[in-house]
């Protein structure tokens, strides 16, 4: 670790000063020199002066890492953490060996905080399993200079990775923890921060089978939102309203939500929010209404949206799954096929489970399409893996339909031994 003179003869000669231009009229030349070189403490006076001339304060100078060296650092990684995408381990751990020579001893300071954020969320994708420490340094280092906004986004970041990990309840637990904070301690969130945690707190009472609530709540952020003019994650409110109107089988209420998409669509004009529209009609009129020609038609449309320049967001899997159950359904089954053989996995950002579960319906399809032609061992694998992986999440009418496919490629298994 670098000695106090040692930074402060760092600082000096990265601000191009002379010993006697950082010295001024309060300190000589000799005696500068000797601080420089630990040969002369300075006392918190004349400290507070070199600070001053530096443009840093007396703490600073005083910490072993400062804010000042870490800012070049920052720098470096948030290009990184710009450009590497979710799922790449390896260019995540380029991240963590790059931050973690600097994370002890580190400051109270933005950059500090920043850095353990970014460390953390790479550590996770890097596979790692460290990433809950820095994160909670992160937290109270956020907290400790009053940026609340990114002691918010800590939380964010956290209840994330637990739905990722399927541990909803605890995200639950923590959304719920940080409300209780901001009451107890009378924090004052910005707008977008307070609708965003009413949001999750939505949407993770649905995840662990609170659906009245979790209704109630989005129902009530949406009118929130429209009496206040703020329109942040109504697009994603709208779809999630959608979703507890289909599985109400309340069809006027869903077609209220796709009007009510159809507006924020025209207003935002943005090309993802269009492409999810699409899959969320393609999956209506396939699970629910029943218009398998109109489900291709909508799923068409999102295929087209994936020439733009959103096509790493919108992953070929939504096209794929929707396509191939309305073939299927249709009777069309070589080209159901065709497009199931192109329906691999879920996408890695999808961690709700009215998600998966829609999701794992169509690999039930997928299965059923090569039990159609004969292939029981590749449908009885298929109709496992949506099986197994859906039983610890919350109850939903796709579960049932995934139950009966796998249960009845299992029965004609049973009955050719």
């Amino acid at each position: 670790m670098d000695s106090l003179g040692t930074r402060i003869r760092k600082l000096r000669k990265e601000q191009k000063l002379t010993l006697e231009a950082l010295a001024g009229e309060r300190l000589t030349k000799g005696m500068l020199s000797q601080i420089e070189n630990d040969k002369a403490k300075p006392s918190m006076e004349s400290l507070d002066y070199i600070a001053e001339r530096l443009g840093v304060k007396a703490s600073e100078l005083l910490e072993e890492v400062t804010s000042s060296s870490l800012r070049p650092l920052l720098e470096q990684v948030e290009i990184l953490f710009a450009e590497v995408k979710r799922g790449d381990a390896d260019h995540h751990q380029e991240i963590v060996n790059l931050i973690k020579p600097s994370v002890e001893n580190l400051p109270l300071s933005y950059e500090a905080g920043r850095l353990l954020y970014i460390y953390a969320y790479a550590q996770y994708e890097a596979g790692l399993t460290t990433w809950e420490s820095p994160l909670q340094q992160a937290r109270t280092i956020f907290k400790e200079i009053n940026l609340r906004s990114h002691w918010f986004k800590t939380f964010v970041l956290e209840i994330s990775i637990l739905a990722a990990k399927r541990q909803y309840t605890l995200a639950y637990a923590r959304i719920l923890q940080a409300k209780e904070i901001i009451e107890q301690e009378d924090y004052q969130l910005d707008s977008r921060d307070a609708l965003l945690m009413t949001y999750y707190t939505s949407i993770f009472q649905l995840a662990i089978g609170e659906h009245e609530e979790g209704k109630k709540l989005i129902q009530e952020t949406i009118t929130n939102a429209h009496n206040n003019q703020l329109f942040y994650q109504i697009d994603n409110m709208y779809r999630i309203g959608a979703y507890c109107a289909m599985i109400d089988h309340d069809f006027e209420q869903t077609d209220h939500m796709f009007m009510k998409l159809a507006q924020y669509q025209a207003f935002a004009e943005r090309v993802e929010v269009d492409a999810f529209i699409f899959v969320l009609k393609a999956h209506y009129y396939n699970s629910y209404i029943h218009n398998y020609e109109q489900a291709l038609i909508e799923i068409e449309r999102f295929n087209e949206l994936r020439q733009h320049e959103y096509i790493d967001k919108l992953d070929p899997n939504f096209y794929y799954a929707e396509k191939g159950k309305s073939l299927y359904l249709l009777g069309r089954y070589d080209e159901a096929k065709a497009a199931f053989e192109q329906y691999k996995n879920i996408p890695i950002y999808i961690s709700h489970p009215y998600d998966i579960l829609s999701l794992h319906e169509c690999f039930s399809y997928k299965a059923l399409c090569y039990a159609h032609f004969g292939e029981l061992t590749t449908a009885y694998d298929i109709a496992k893996m949506a099986y197994t992986d859906s039983l610890n999440l919350v109850d939903l009418p796709y579960k049932r339909k995934i139950e009966e496919v796998y249960h009845s490629i299992k029965a004609q298994i049973n009955s050719v031994e």
